[in-house]
């Protein structure tokens, strides 16, 4: 094996913005990265932490503030010659062709005209488009005119390739699809690629490509921690080493939100015994389904006519409701404890018989109990508890869901919590001020500890 080395690096690297008022915005603080030859690089974090300031500084697209970018240990003025890009909006031009569109990669290269035609066919052919020459990119669909684009990058010929979200704009099965794709040219050696960047809000996609995952705070943008991924290829997301390296980040990007919970370390061990508080940072956060309170209630409500126990199709028959939603509000049931759903029955259990027989105000006070010990609201109501005044602005509430959960809608879930929360009389929220706060309640019960 080939000894590696750096690539490119940022050392000490600021970056601001002064708005027409004169306030400064601080972008990026202090930010050191390195890309090593021979790894697939990963960097993580919510929007607006800077992660595409990152790559567009690495690649030359934009200068630092302060702090200087290196290209083979030397300063680096301009645009990065050994690196290409692959954004998020293909920005393919509509009127050439996809073997057009390919060729305009190989435009810099100096090779002869035979050998760049031979490039173009390749690279092509690399990503599954041979037979697509001819075709615009309005006949593609949106996986395909990714695999332009990456074909576009490949054809440069470049050391380094990065890719700012590539796969976020694609549906779930597309996306996975050309994810794989990728790293399968990497580990077969189908590029002369020497490493890989990959910007994602996605943990498990981090996880999935990345040798190295860097993991960044945000206002200002800032490297928390760079992990090391030492999981063999080919990775399965069902593997329990994946999902403990899934879980480890979770605790960390969980950390930054609530910042005096435990101290992070470089590095957690996967294997080593954790404390109780360690392992319950650690703890999988699970969304609440999109539901309201009241249509949980009255799916109660229908299991207690019919004696406790419903199969969950004759329970769909039972509320007139479309099976995939039934589904949502049994899931939504059985974690907050009130059903058990083996196989394809829904059953009570004692709380949830306890809870449709209470009056409102019981309820209420039984499902505060509830929504605490679910670790999503633990992570809410820890943040709003390290807050001098007990509130956060939504948008810093969205940014956490984003990274914590990146196959949710954040909007959705944020929605969902709001309801639930407000019923419960957990937390309150200020449409106005679009501001999430402790209900007045549970404001006394902390100012009392």
């Amino acid at each position: 094996m080939s000894e590696t080395y750096v690539i490119t690096e940022l050392q000490n690297v600021h970056r601001s913005f002064v708005l027409p008022t004169g306030k400064e915005i601080k972008i990026l603080e202090a930010v050191n990265l390195e890309v090593h030859s021979g790894e697939i690089l990963a960097i993580l974090g919510p929007s607006g932490c800077g992660k595409s300031t990152i790559v567009r500084i690495l690649t030359g697209l934009l200068p630092p503030s302060s702090g200087q970018v290196l290209y083979h240990g030397k300063p680096m003025t301009g645009i990065n010659p050994g690196v290409s890009m692959v954004f998020q909006s293909v920005a393919l031009f509509p009127w050439l062709t996809v073997y057009e569109n390919v060729a305009i990669g190989a435009n810099k290269s100096e090779l002869p005209e035979e050998e760049k035609i031979q490039r173009i066919r390749k690279a092509i052919d690399t990503v599954g488009l041979e037979g697509f020459e001819e075709a615009y990119p309005k006949e593609l669909s949106g996986g395909m005119k990714q695999r332009v684009g990456i074909a576009r990058a490949l054809v440069a010929n470049s050391e380094l390739l990065c890719m700012d979200e590539p796969f976020s704009g694609l549906d779930v099965l597309t996306a996975e699809t050309l994810r794989s794709e990728v790293l399968n040219l990497w580990i077969n050696h189908k590029t002369d690629l020497k490493s890989i960047l990959i910007v994602t809000h996605n943990i498990s996609e981090a996880v999935f490509l990345a040798h190295r995952i860097v993991v960044l705070e945000t206002n200002p943008g800032r490297v928390r921690v760079v992990l090391n991924n030492n999981l063999p290829f080919p990775r399965n997301y069902r593997d329990p080493g994946f999902q403990a390296m899934v879980d480890k980040i979770h605790g960390i990007i969980t950390h930054t939100y609530i910042p005096d919970e435990i101290p992070v370390l470089e590095e957690f061990p996967v294997s080593a015994a954790a404390s109780t508080e360690t392992n319950r940072c650690f703890q999988r956060i699970t969304p609440l389904p999109y539901v309201n309170v009241s249509e949980v209630i009255g799916l109660l409500e229908v299991l207690d006519d019919k004696g406790g126990e419903l199969d969950i199709f004759d329970l769909a028959v039972e509320l007139r409701k479309e099976f995939g939603s039934v589904i949502a509000l049994a899931k939504a049931a059985e974690e907050l404890d009130f059903v058990d759903t083996p196989k394809h029955r829904v059953i009570f259990t004692e709380l949830g018989r306890t809870f449709i027989k209470s009056d409102v105000n019981e309820r209420k006070k039984m499902l505060n109990a509830q929504l605490r010990k679910m670790r999503l609201f633990e992570v809410l109501l820890d943040m709003l508890h390290n807050q001098k005044d007990h509130a956060v602005k939504e948008e810093t509430v969205l940014e956490m869901l984003a990274i914590l959960l990146p196959n949710e809608n954040p909007e959705k879930l944020f929605e969902t919590i709001v309801r639930w929360g407000r019923y419960a009389e957990l937390l309150g929220y200020n449409a106005d001020e679009k501001i999430l706060y402790l209900d007045t309640g549970e404001e006394r019960a902390e100012n009392k500890t």
